[in-house]
């Protein structure tokens, strides 16, 4: 499982990677769309969509980094007052719903992708099977970190 593990952050080190990448590209775009609007008082037809679609892939990208840092929106009342088994349980049963939700949504995006073959962006052309693929990469990550946490809830859990 360490091996698996040890690969999975490596990818993720990527993704890191490639967040940081678009990152840079939607600010550099946004702020070139901005100067160009009201310095030379004309649009970039494609640099509302380009921006629209770096920042979706580095959200999807990102969730499974957060996943992992456990970096997800929690309600510290209860993390706080629970201890013990009871705190093991409820991360137990967190990890699984997360888990459930990222395959759902992993097993959703084939349909989209298929559905979007003739579909292409407005403003750049480019094909929408691109950006739901993305979706459905995003969700896979996420389900394998998702894993990887129920891995752990549990094997903490067979500690004590």
């Amino acid at each position: 499982m360490e091996k698996l593990r040890a690969i999975f952050v490596k990818i993720q080190n990527i993704s890191c990677n490639l967040i940081a990448l678009c990152m840079v590209l939607m600010m550099s775009v946004i702020f070139i769309q901005t100067m160009t609007r009201y310095v030379v008082f004309y649009s970039i037809p494609w640099s509302e969509e380009l921006s629209r679609y770096l920042y979706v892939t580095l959200t999807l990208v990102g969730v499974n980094i957060a996943i992992s840092r456990r970096q997800l929106v929690r309600i510290d009342i209860i993390d706080n007052y629970l201890k013990g088994v009871a705190l093991k349980r409820l991360n137990i049963i967190r990890a699984v719903l997360t888990l459930v939700i990222c395959i759902i949504f992993f097993y959703s995006s084939f349909g989209m992708i298929d559905v979007s073959q003739y579909q292409t962006s407005p403003a750049m052309g480019i094909s929408m099977q691109i950006m739901y693929s993305i979706l459905g990469l995003g969700f896979l990550m996420s389900s394998i970190a998702s894993l990887f946490e129920l891995y752990d809830a549990f094997n903490n859990e067979n500690k004590e």
